[in-house]
This record gives C-alpha cells, structure tokens and sequence, in this order.
C-alpha cells in the first residue's frame, strides 16, 4: 500500500506545482535572463500596412554588450543611420560623421527623442509585458496576450500624430522562451485615422517582429571617434 501512496502524493504535488505557475512571472524571468547575458544580437523588423509613409523603415540590426555599447543600424525609405549609446550618452552617424545630439543645434531634441525611441529588446520586452492584459502560456515556449486598452493606444498614438488622435485601438504580443530565456517577441496593434478634409477613415495596421541572436557571443564594433565621444 505505502508504495502506491507515495506515488500519487509525489504526481498531486507536481499538479499543483504546474497549476500555480505564473506565466507572466514566467515571461518576466525569460526577460531578466537575457539581460544578464554578457552580450547579443538582434533584428527587428516592422511590417505596416495602410499608411505608405510607415512603409518606408527597413528593419533594424542591434547590439549590446552588458554595460558597455549598445548600437543600432536602421534604414528608412533610401537612407540609413546609425547610432550608439552608452550610459546616458549617446552619438548618431550623419554623412560620415559620427556627433551627439547637442552638436546639432536646434535640430538636436528632436534627434534626442528619436534615439531614446531605440530600445534593446531587454527593456522594449519588459515595457510589453507590462501592458499585456493576461499572459496564456501554449505549447512549445509561446506565451500570448492581448494588449491593455491603453497600452495599445499608446503603441498605435506612436505610429505619428494622426494615430496619436485616435480614440481607441488593439493590440496583442507574444512571447518566445526557450530553456528559460527570451529567444523573440511580436506585438501588433491595429486602430483607424483619420485623413484628408473630409476625414475619411483608415484603418492601420502594425506588427513588429524581434528575433534575438548570438546571445554570449555577439561583439560590438565602434570608430575610435563615436567611442571618443561615448567615453
């Protein structure tokens, strides 16, 4: 009899263990055990339909090493750029040169807020979570959420000025975890604007699709003259 007993009590015990899992705990771990990694690598990559201007970015290539530089590489319509951060510091590439937004000028806060739009999967992950309504763990390392009402209105109100007057929108993300760390998200929102003078309604759509690569391995390459400028 005692044989059987300890059995069942041991498969209760995982039962419950499994009941009592919190996947958005579970998705907060994955996140944290990326940003302890000494380095890695990531693309990402927009896909917007309805609005021709938002069709003009190109995905983006990042790097980070814990501590040290972060850097980004991005295109939008025929051009590219390049930044580099550090800190609170940070430097853009403009016709071959590498300068911080204070040698700008006048132009230099609207560059500041464009860079501090680039975020390393660490921190874009963990702002996501936070506006996801209730975390679903599925098969395979996949863990699914609709977005909050206002966090998707406030990811549809950054796809410009018109989005950012739109009423209401939606959204959901999703989580990819392997053997305990993030390996890629996704988030969507979808919401209309309004066009034109006689206001006519557009319905916009946007997902944005992280894969994170070379996690320990990644190097992060920068000019003596950006680094000058970092350290």
């Amino acid at each position: 009899m005692r044989s059987q007993v300890i059995p069942t009590a041991i498969i209760l015990a995982l039962s419950l263990s499994g009941a009592s899992a919190d996947p958005k705990k579970e998705v907060l771990d994955a996140i944290k055990k990326l940003g302890e990694q000494s380095s890695y690598s990531w693309t990402s990559t927009p896909k917007t339909e309805g609005s021709e201007a938002a069709r003009r970015q190109g995905p983006v290539e990042g790097k980070t090493e814990q501590g040290g530089l972060t850097c980004f590489k991005g295109t939008v319509g025929e051009g590219s750029y390049e930044a580099a951060f550090k800190g609170d510091k940070s430097v853009l590439k403009l016709a071959g040169d590498w300068i911080t937004p204070e040698e700008l000028g006048e132009d230099g806060e609207r560059a500041v807020r464009r860079l501090k739009a680039l975020k390393r999967p660490v921190e874009e992950a963990g702002e996501l979570l936070n506006k996801a309504a209730e975390i679903k763990k599925e098969s395979d390392g996949l863990y699914v959420s609709d977005l909050t009402a206002d966090g998707a209105k406030e990811l549809f109100g950054r796809l410009g000025r018109r989005a950012a007057e739109a009423p209401e929108a939606k959204g959901s993300v999703k989580f990819r975890v392997k053997d305990g760390q993030l390996t890629q998200y996704e988030f969507s929102v979808q919401g209309k604007i309004t066009v034109g003078e006689e206001k006519r309604e557009v319905n916009i759509s946007r997902t944005v699709t992280v894969e994170i690569k070379d996690v320990g391995s990644t190097k992060v390459a920068l000019p003596e003259a950006a680094r000058k400028k970092l350290s």
